[in-house]
């Protein structure tokens, strides 16, 4: 079963590399409507060895060339919810997880107006270089050195190409989950205990103290007093990844539209619609509990558990709950009246009885 999850991972590993999602905005980056690039570059290096690739970029203005500069920055995250952030400054620190040491390209490339051009670029992992994951960008700006004056900045996905390089073998692997419960899309939070709407997706954060991204997989399940039984398979549906360091949010629906449900795999079910819980005593209080793995090929798989707890209690159901008791304790008061003119008669006899003692 690990050798199992094990290989599993690895797969999911390289998808989540390649679909990633990552936005921003950048300043000097180019303009989507005059570039077309590669996204992202995955590999696979082992410690002594290289690759070499190319970079094809098209210019789709067929009016006029494009001058363009390459360089490689590292880049990092803004927030638990995976927004990413490119480090310009050429003063930065360099982060613990760069590539940018063993990448090399051209620092320049002109591209014909309507054409497309290759550009040779190659990625050289040292000998002693331990397993893990590195990974950096390469940013593409119109004239020399135009980004160099830039702070850092969210990134732009229409003049940045992202390249991951994964070291095999024995890697630090550690997720811990800090967070677990529903989640509002609308509010972008975590839900409370109590919840006067009806919650659509479950999220979990997750911090990753490793040496290598991770991406969680696994199954969510909700289970009430009474009711439905709810499974959400798709814990992390844009095989998103934990970056090294990064404390990063999955949300995931605990139903999606069906027609995103059906539609080709490559496109992520996010749009969450109600997956019809019943409030209060009409499914009780519900417990959800988060089972998810996470394993690089050749490492034993892990196993994280988490179990929470949570009420559903619309307004209309409280109001009609305290309809509800109110007509139960007139009820109860008419029935103990009852029982005490049983036992001991009206209470005006009650009195006179007593006044002649």
């Amino acid at each position: 079963m690990k050798r199992f999850m094990s290989v599993a991972m690895a797969v999911i590993m390289t998808a989540a590399l390649c679909t990633a999602s990552l936005v921003g905005s950048s300043a000097s980056a180019v303009s989507s409507s005059a570039l077309s690039i590669a996204p992202k570059k995955n590999y696979v290096i082992d410690p002594g060895d290289s690759v070499k690739d190319k970079l094809v970029i098209r210019n789709l203005d067929a009016a006029a060339p494009l001058e363009l500069t390459m360089r490689v920055v590292d880049f990092t995250y803004t927030d638990d919810g995976g927004t990413p952030k490119l480090l310009l400054d050429p003063k930065v620190e360099q982060t613990t997880w760069s590539l940018k040491p063993y990448i090399t390209l051209p620092e320049m490339v002109t591209i014909p107006a309507g054409g497309t051009k290759s550009v040779d670029m190659s990625v050289a992992i040292p000998e002693n270089r331990g397993a893990g994951s590195l990974y950096s960008a390469i940013v593409y700006s119109t004239g020399a050195g135009g980004a160099d004056n830039m702070s850092n900045v969210g990134l732009s996905a229409s003049g940045v190409t992202l390249v991951f390089a994964t070291i095999p073998g024995k890697v630090n692997e550690d997720l811990r989950i800090e967070k677990f419960g529903p989640y509002s899309k609308e509010s972008r939070a975590y839900m409370g205990y109590f919840n006067v709407a009806e919650p659509q997706a479950m999220a979990y954060t997750l911090k990753n103290n490793g040496n290598v991204a991770e991406a969680p997989v696994g199954s969510i399940t909700l289970k009430g007093w009474f009711g439905k039984e709810y499974r959400i398979d798709e814990v992390n549906p844009a095989k998103s990844l934990a970056l090294i360091g990064q404390t990063r949010r999955f949300e995931a629906c605990i139903k999606a539209k069906e027609q995103e449900e059906k539609r080709d795999s490559n496109v992520t079910p996010t749009t969450c619609i109600s997956p019809g819980l019943w409030p209060g005593l009409g499914r009780g209080y519900d417990t959800a509990t988060a089972d998810l793995y996470y394993g690089q090929n050749g490492n034993p798989t892990q196993e994280i558990i988490k179990t929470v707890g949570f009420w559903y209690l619309p307004w209309w159901f409280i109001a009609v709950l305290m309809v509800v008791l109110a007509v139960a304790a007139f009820y109860i008061w008419k029935l103990v009246r009852k029982i005490r003119h049983a036992l001991y008669g009206p209470q005006g006899k009650t009195r006179k009885k007593a006044s002649r003692r």
